[in-house]
């Protein structure tokens, strides 16, 4: 039987996930665990929203789990999918009102010897990351308490995905401003040397660099690396031409 002490370890457990060590299936597993352990049901399935929004099955504590994710996912119908799509808590506690509802969900439970199903939000404010369901067999229903203490620990669990998720984000912007930067850094050495070799100005000497780049079929950063790189100059035809411009250094 669980406490609030067993619940405040839990909520710490899914809210620090801001070591360098995380992977969202281990966490939705651990999820599934704990939220058995909380509320006594044996069978009990996480899913999680994917990038396009699809939600995916992540953890299970049966294989039964999984299979009735599929179903629902299959069908497009069924409680675990209505929980996330509405962000809100479904209970059904009786497999004639889960047959009126979702009649392929519904053969499916009662096949696996179930007779309900309670399904949380895992959700922040008006962002959801994906769902709780838990697998109701014949026994004492959910009380209040240990209904509440399990959308406590949902609504942590949620908050430990996005801030990583965020997280994660943030690194790769951070890594692709980087490369552009990087990239960017480049072409204005090539421009200088290219400036200083031609006797033009930096503008046409960018000019030169796209246009040789695209003549033969080069990127511009491509190009352009290869003349950092070789300092005495690659043989650049059409880089070369004569410049119209007078150069004050060269007369």
């Amino acid at each position: 039987m669980w406490d609030e002490r067993w619940l405040a370890r839990a909520v710490l457990e899914f809210t620090d996930t801001l070591g360098s060590r995380f992977d969202e299936d281990e966490f939705a597993e651990r999820l599934s665990r704990r939220s058995g352990e909380l509320t006594g049901v044996g069978c009990t399935g996480v899913a999680l929203a994917a990038p396009k929004g699809e939600l995916r099955f992540a953890g299970a504590s049966e294989p039964a789990g999984r299979m009735l994710h599929a179903v629902q996912v299959r069908y497009g119908q069924g409680p675990t999918l209505t929980c996330y799509r509405s962000g809100r808590t479904v209970h059904v506690g009786d497999l004639t009102l889960l047959t009126s509802r979702w009649p392929a969900f519904a053969a499916a439970v009662g096949g696996a010897g179930f007779r309900g199903v309670h399904a949380v939000p895992l959700r922040r404010h008006d962002v959801g990351v994906g769902a709780v369901s838990l697998y109701l067999r014949e026994g004492p229903e959910l009380t209040a308490r240990t209904a509440g203490a399990l959308e406590a620990l949902a609504a942590a669990a949620a908050v430990g995905i996005l801030q990583r998720r965020s997280r994660r984000h943030h690194e790769v912007l951070a890594r692709q401003l980087q490369e552009a930067l990087d990239r960017r850094i480049v072409v204005e050495q090539a421009k200088g040397m290219l400036a200083e070799r031609l006797c033009v100005d930096p503008q046409e000497a960018f000019e030169r660099l796209r246009a040789h780049a695209r003549r033969y079929r080069r990127t511009v950063h491509g190009l352009a690396a290869a003349i950092v790189d070789t300092p005495a100059g690659p043989d650049l035809h059409g880089l070369t031409a004569p410049n119209p411009i007078p150069c004050a250094v060269c007369g």
